[in-house]
């Protein structure tokens, strides 16, 4: 990106808003819930680097019999409550559940398919939930 404005907003959108997690908190195995409150799953993997923050949310799809993982940007956090080890997003649980499925907790992020995804170019112009947080 050569906007400026735009490298920092999308730089916020994959960093953890400032006070959720500290250097030595992890999210890991954390419960997962949208604005509108329903259970989205659990975190099965962090990355806490800056600028490159994310979360991979899993849970069983309950017609297709295996665990769904997705990739959520940091910036999509909205709160965290580590008494109660739970993560509260920003985005509606059927946002998440119809972004991109991920391969594996602790795969390699495909970067290029969340690139095409961002731009709306993938699926006929769907629309990563994330580009407004």
């Amino acid at each position: 990106m050569s906007d400026v404005s735009g490298e920092s907003a999308d730089r916020r959108m994959w960093s953890f808003p400032e006070g959720t997690v500290t250097h030595d908190q992890s999210l890991k195995g954390y419960d997962v819930r949208g604005t509108d409150g329903e259970p989205l799953g659990h975190v099965s993997w962090c990355d806490y680097a800056e600028g490159d923050s994310y979360l991979v949310l899993s849970y069983h799809h309950h017609l297709h019999l295996r665990d769904v993982h997705h990739v959520v940007p940091a910036g999509a956090v909205a709160s965290v409550d580590h008494e109660a080890r739970q993560v509260t997003l920003k985005v509606e649980a059927a946002d998440v559940r119809s972004s991109p499925e991920h391969e594996a907790p602790e795969a390699p992020v495909d970067w290029e398919l969340i690139d095409r995804f961002e731009r709306g170019r993938l699926a006929g112009g769907a629309v990563w939930p994330y580009t407004d947080v």
